[in-house]
């Protein structure tokens, strides 16, 4: 997949399947990008798993610009199933443990989980996160049959929140206090069989 970046200067890159001997690269961007970090062993699991859905984005000198990575779990929850939301307002209790009843009887469904994805900052705003994340949508749908998408996104990053937001997903859930330094994220979800 080729796309073009905004700017007046054309700028090619493809998105694609990494290559194990890319982890590192992989790491490097998201020690650069995110204040969330994980070991090797951690993208080498995710890798060896669900290797389709491990992404880099390569510039035309082929050096790696940006990542996208994710895994299938499987879940009954109807919320990470993009079933339902729980931020339509102020449930009762009796309706929460109804619902909670209701999905322990669920079949559980496969579900893909984007776990991370960034692009180096002199990158940014050229059409990198958005290939990024459509082939993720495509090779989660197509390759993997999953039910649905999600993932996990401060809630000031209200630009990442706007992307999401253009391919689908949908403030799902808040999980408090969720990233390291205590600040919450929305579990946003993107449905995708009928």
């Amino acid at each position: 997949m080729e796309s073009r970046g905004e700017h007046k200067e054309q700028f090619k890159f493809r998105v694609r399947k990494a290559r194990a001997e890319e982890i590192y690269a992989v790491m490097d961007i998201n020690l650069k990008t995110l204040p969330e970090n994980y070991w090797y062993g951690f993208y080498k699991f995710i890798y060896d798993n669900w290797g389709e859905a491990f992404l880099v984005a390569e510039a035309e000198n082929g050096s790696i610009i940006g990542y996208a990575m994710s895994r299938v779990e499987h879940t009954r929850d109807p919320v990470l199933l993009g079933l339902k939301t729980e931020l339509e307002g102020d449930r009762s209790v009796l309706s929460k443990v109804i619902d909670a009843l209701k999905s322990q009887l669920a079949e559980e469904r496969p579900v893909g989980h984007l776990i991370s994805i960034a692009v180096l900052k002199e990158y940014r705003r050229r059409g990198v996160g958005s290939a990024l994340l459509s082939k993720t949508i495509d090779v989660m749908k197509n390759v993997y049959k999953v039910d649905a998408i999600y993932l996990e996104v401060r809630v000031s990053n209200t630009p990442a929140i706007r992307l999401y937001e253009k391919f689908g997903f949908k403030k799902a859930r808040i999980w408090r206090g969720y990233y390291r330094d205590g600040e919450d994220a929305y579990i946003m979800v993107k449905r995708l069989v009928d």
